[in-house]
């Protein structure tokens, strides 16, 4: 199966998920509904109901298996209303924690946390 551009560019596997979780532009004081469709340590694909242009800074925050996550991702890539991105800034603590449950669902053969 031959990749498209955005997979050949990214280092890491990701994990496909549908996480509700929240977002908020950079700057922005209110946080808007979100699903986070993949994710993986280094980058992850969101939808929302506005619509997000290539360049864009976006707080990122949802809940991976009762923990709470939060990260800064600027987007690079996007399709409609979803919108894909590299992590800009994510505790160490969290992007453990994230690449930790890739790496158990991925080992397990699960390509999707459900």
């Amino acid at each position: 199966m031959e990749k498209n551009k955005s997979e050949q560019k990214r280092q890491q596997g990701r994990l496909r998920v549908a996480i509700d979780g929240q977002y908020r532009f950079a700057g922005d004081q209110d946080w808007l509904h979100c699903t986070v469709f993949d994710l993986s340590p280094s980058g992850m694909a969101l939808g929302g109901k506005q619509s997000f242009y290539a360049g864009d800074k976006i707080e990122v925050r949802f809940v991976l298996e009762k923990r709470a996550v939060v990260a800064e991702l600027e987007v690079t890539n996007l399709t409609g209303k979803k919108a894909g991105g590299k992590i800009l800034k994510m505790s160490d603590d969290d992007r453990g924690y994230v690449q930790e449950i890739l790496n158990r669902e991925l080992l397990s053969g699960n390509a999707r946390l459900t």
